[in-house]
């Protein structure tokens, strides 16, 4: 596999299945490589469980347990750092300043804008955000329409309505 950079990298993966559909994370030694959602569909599950991948070292063990404890409602804040080498400065800002949005929170892209000092930017928040590997660790779910609107996600509006209520319940 190759990085954000286009070298070669040594990328481990797993996939878990959550109650609302499976979820790839991707990391290399110990740093973030991506979070993907799969396909949306609630299934009873008590724990988010490991499904497939490799044998998780230490740090992919690590961002598994967040992300399990994350769906099933605890109030998880990911210490993790993504790669973002290979992105542009400006999905940088905005990917950071996106993950100062509390567990539960919400902003509108236009406060995205403000917050990386480009207030007539909020289009631009939304393509930056459009292209996220990070979901949940970058929680671009939690950015919505200036009205309040569950808009433009990625993986769908029931994934973002599901993630806003299990924030919300959690």
């Amino acid at each position: 596999m190759k990085n954000g950079n286009g070298t070669p990298s040594d990328i481990q993966s797993a996939i878990l299945q959550t109650g609302l559909g499976q979820v790839e994370v991707a990391w290399n030694g110990t740093r973030l490589a991506s979070v993907r959602l799969g396909g949306f569909g609630r299934v009873d599950i008590a724990r988010p469980s490991l499904v497939d991948g490799s044998p998780p070292d230490p740090a992919g063990q690590r961002l598994i347990d967040a992300l399990a404890g994350y769906f099933s409602g605890e109030p998880i804040g990911f210490h993790d750092h993504p790669d973002m080498s290979g992105y542009t400065a400006f999905q940088g800002m905005v990917w950071r300043a996106t993950r100062e949005i509390p567990y539960g929170g919400r902003r509108s892209y236009g406060d995205v804008a403000n917050a990386v000092g480009r207030p007539k930017a909020a289009r631009a928040v939304g393509a930056a955000l459009g292209k996220n590997p990070y979901v949940i660790v970058v929680p671009c779910h939690r950015v919505v329409g200036a009205s309040g609107a569950l808009t433009g996600f990625a993986y769908g509006g029931e994934w973002k309505a599901a993630l806003l209520a299990l924030e919300r319940n959690g």
